[in-house]
């Protein structure tokens, strides 16, 4: 009987958030320092840009997208932090895969353990009341010994006995028989 797998997640799961956060707050910086770059100043990029700069905002964004063609130091900024996102985010799958195949093997195998220790803890208990069971056997196996051992030694005893008294008459019918021939 295996324990499947649990899709819900795991106690790394705030870790893998914290990464994101990171990941998100560092894009937007990027993006940040390309529209205060685009913009002039960086407190431009917290207002709202006027009506007439909407089609520069519309230029610089097909300039950082990379569909304008030409290759400028914030193009090439943004094309790393779209690098460096895309990696992280290759990474993070990763290791939530990982987390997630290691968490159910732990599972699995905790399951596995602690179902093999119930089935020694009962074979155990089984064993221990198979030597009672025995160890009381034995007592009385002994003591039967004990009592046949005296009883033999009676027997012994009372046969000693009886042939010493067999050899006796035997003993003393020959001493008669002699006579009764001579």
């Amino acid at each position: 009987l295996k324990h499947s797998c649990r899709a819900d997640r795991g106690p790394h799961q705030p870790a893998i958030n914290v990464v994101r956060r990171a990941m998100a707050r560092t894009l937007a910086f990027g993006l940040c320092v390309v529209r205060s770059v685009s913009f002039g100043s960086a407190s431009a990029f917290f207002k709202p840009p006027p009506p007439a700069s909407s089609a520069l905002l519309q230029t610089w964004e097909k300039e950082l997208d990379g569909t304008g063609g030409k290759d400028t130091p914030v193009t090439r900024v943004v094309g790393l932090l779209k690098n460096m996102m895309g990696q992280l985010q290759k990474d993070m799958d990763q290791d939530e895969s990982l987390y997630k195949q290691l968490s159910c093997w732990c599972n699995n195998n905790n399951y596995e353990k602690k179902e093999a220790i119930k089935a020694s803890t009962a074979k155990i208990e089984e064993l221990e009341a198979t030597i009672e069971t025995l160890s009381a056997r034995s007592a009385e196996l002994a003591t039967n010994i004990k009592e046949l051992e005296e009883e033999y030694a009676a027997d012994k005893k009372a046969l000693d006995e009886a042939t010493a008294i067999r050899e006796k008459q035997l003993a003393e019918f020959h001493e008669m028989e002699k006579d009764d021939i001579q």
